[in-house]
């Protein structure tokens, strides 16, 4: 499956997303990494916490290194122009994630709604975050 120019992200959220292995995040991003057309992607997870505007923009943060993650992704599923990925992880494991993109790419629709599932220790859906951006192109298996 090949990925072109994928980014996504969550924005701040007030309540970190508890991961797997005792990480949380305050954001996510999700970025595609490699040669035009790859089938990685580079996961960010944001610690910080944030004061927040009356806007609900993030102001005042702490400053610790977000953590960089490196997954392959896999097309599980197709069904009325979504697509469901799976995160895969290297030796370290990571967190288990799917990732929901929302649809396709259609003509000239080249922004992308996604939903990113995330798992707990035992297989069940411990949360669901929206996520949104852009692609550079559609999705293909």
């Amino acid at each position: 499956m090949k990925i072109k120019h994928l980014r996504l992200e969550t924005g701040y959220l007030v309540e970190p997303i508890p991961l797997q292995g005792g990480l949380a995040a305050h954001q996510i991003q999700i970025v595609t990494i490699g040669e035009q057309g790859a089938s990685r992607v580079r996961l960010s997870l944001d610690p910080n916490r944030c004061s927040i505007d009356s806007f609900g923009e993030p102001k005042a943060c702490t400053r610790m290194a977000s953590l960089q993650l490196e997954a392959d992704v896999e097309l599980l599923e197709t069904c009325d122009e979504k697509q469901l990925l799976a995160l895969k992880f290297g030796g370290s494991g990571g967190p288990a994630l799917r990732l929901a993109l929302l649809p396709l790419c259609g003509q000239g629709n080249q922004a992308i709604v996604a939903r990113l599932l995330i798992f707990g220790e035992s297989g069940e859906i411990k949360a669901i975050v929206p996520m949104q951006g852009w692609s550079a192109g559609c999705v293909v298996a």
